[in-house]
């Protein structure tokens, strides 16, 4: 039983510790206040839920920093967690203790991140997320209750409905969307982002495993993913793939043999330009199947804002104190024909007459400069000029005759991120009902102690089903496109690039039965919620 001692004008409860030590809290203006905190506390040590009131009056910065040495996770999402926790989380209860935080004033901080200090949404919940599962950690040893938890169903009904929705709309790429943002990034950067973007929307590989893709794992019919190549602080580090989903996938006939000419192409540098002398785990160097034009590993935000945005948009995004701009193509070779420079004003481009010799798309900044001094441009014109515009001037604008016609790319598929291909990948093997130990297995959802991981096992007929589908899928794509060319006009028929046009040109030769129009309309458009059914096309 507590009771309650007079001490100096106050009361100080006492009350007896599971280990038998006498324990106690002053400052109680009245004697009654004193022993009802004392019966309080011997109640929940007799419930088993007792805490030391003293042990949440420690600053929230100091546990913070303490419970964050303690974690064992992967180098990016421990880099993501000091983020948050810096920006958003410290500098904002820098002054305060455990015990003194209330679920009223964390939802009041979250909601001002987003008004007062104009972060995203997305970003305020997230860092809402990292202070609840710190101070989850300090539950029930320091203090009673985690007050940043989130309540089932708190906020407003419209906004939950809204991100619901708006999760739900998540973009993923289908064949054809993934044939068409592939050759328009195989214009922009070469044959090699077409190569990628196709083993990236029918494997369903991460955008880390295809980056750290070794040349040694290509095994024909089959890739073994078993590294990934990620960003951190500004450094490459190689370690395996995501919750050491390392795994063999099967490769249609297709892919086999669009991989086995990208890896025989002689402009294909095979080995990336990181320093052998970097420490582990950063990369030192090696042979990879894909790389950035320079040899180097590709920045995802780099190559999204650069290459993704203006293939998958139609526009390149703004940037710094530029706007949003049109990308605009000559039509001179075919759709969906050569961008103009981005840098400048399409009405006012004068192009080369001829393709400049002994420069191409892969040509480092000094070989560029070199070109340049050796057509008569002096050096000190193209001090100020970067390597991309270098090529809009010497390789890109030699492509194009001055009287070609010259049109706006449409939108494929707005908001589409590489990640999009991964969810374009589950979606089609659900479409043709393959089996859901196989599509775990090959996206890597692996470990799962589920009934169906257990006794379910993966037979060389279900692999088979697997490679037929996709194979049909890449065809029936290829076929499409050869249709969508009857519904464009203004420019040569064919691709502008090379490596597609070679692919497609088989199906030119070969009747087939003609694909339904709605297939032209639907570029650029809103993705209806239900699409008109194709007609069969026999393979």
């Amino acid at each position: 039983m507590g009771y309650a001692e007079e001490r100096s004008g106050s009361w100080r409860a006492r009350w007896r510790l599971p280990s038998g030590k006498l324990d106690g809290m002053s400052g109680f203006p009245t004697k009654k206040a004193a022993r009802e905190y004392a019966n309080d506390q011997e109640a929940k040590i007799r419930a088993g839920n007792y805490v030391d009131p003293r042990a949440g009056q420690i600053l929230v910065n100091t546990w913070i920093d303490q419970w964050f040495q303690s974690l064992d996770l992967e180098p990016s999402t421990l880099e993501n967690y000091r983020f948050l926790l810096e920006t958003c989380v410290k500098p904002f209860f820098k002054e305060r203790t455990l015990a003194s935080l209330t679920a009223e004033e964390i939802n009041t901080w979250e909601r001002d991140l987003v008004k007062v200090w104009t972060y995203s949404r997305a970003t305020a919940r997230a860092a809402r997320s990292r202070l609840g599962t710190a101070l989850a950690a300090a539950t029930p040893s320091r203090i009673p209750t985690n007050p940043a938890a989130r309540p089932r169903a708190s906020g407003k009904r419209a906004d939950r409905r809204v991100q619901r929705v708006l999760d739900e709309r998540r973009s993923y790429a289908t064949p054809l969307e993934i044939v068409l943002i592939a050759e328009r990034l195989g214009i922009l950067l070469g044959p090699a982002a077409f190569v990628q973007t196709v083993f990236a929307g029918f494997t369903g590989a991460r955008w880390s495993e295809i980056l750290g893709l070794p040349a040694e794992c290509v095994h024909g019919d089959t890739i073994d993913l078993d590294w990934k190549l990620y960003e951190l602080n500004g450094h490459f580090q190689k370690g395996r793939p995501k919750d050491g989903s390392i795994r063999t996938i099967d490769v249609p006939l297709f892919l086999q043999a669009l991989l086995q000419r990208h890896l025989e192409d002689p402009q294909t540098s095979a080995r990336c330009t990181c320093s052998t002398d970097a420490p582990e785990p950063y990369c030192s160097g090696g042979t990879y199947v894909f790389l950035g034009p320079d040899g180097g590993h590709p920045r995802r935000s780099t190559f999204s804002r650069r290459f993704l945005r203006p293939a998958a948009d139609g526009v390149y995004p703004a940037q710094g104190g530029r706007e949003a701009r049109p990308v605009v193509a000559s039509l001179a070779v075919g759709w969906p024909g050569i961008p103009l420079p981005a840098s400048g004003n399409f009405r006012g481009w004068q192009p080369g007459r001829a393709r400049a010799v002994g420069v191409t798309s892969r040509s480092t900044r000094a070989e560029l400069v070199e070109h340049g001094v050796a057509q008569g441009v002096s050096v000190e014109e193209m001090a100020g000029l970067t390597r991309a515009q270098l090529l809009d001037r010497f390789v890109r604008s030699a492509y194009v005759p001055e009287d070609a016609a010259v049109a706006c790319w449409l939108p494929i598929m707005r908001g589409l991120t590489m990640h999009g291909f991964r969810h374009g990948h589950e979606t089609m093997m659900a479409e043709d009902r393959i089996a859901e130990k196989l599509r775990d297995e090959r996206m890597g959802h692996i470990g799962e102690a589920t009934m169906r991981a257990r006794y379910t096992h993966v037979t060389d007929p279900m692999r088979g089903e697997l490679l037929e589908a996709l194979q049909r899928r890449w065809e029936t794509a290829l076929m499409e496109r050869v249709e969508l060319e009857r519904h464009w006009g203004g420019a040569p028929a064919g691709s502008a690039l090379p490596l597609l046009e070679d692919l497609l040109q088989p199906y030119r030769d070969t009747a087939v039965s003609k694909i339904g129009s709605h297939f032209a309309p639907r570029i650029g458009q809103r993705r209806e919620r239900k699409r008109p059914t194709p007609v069969r096309i026999g393979l």
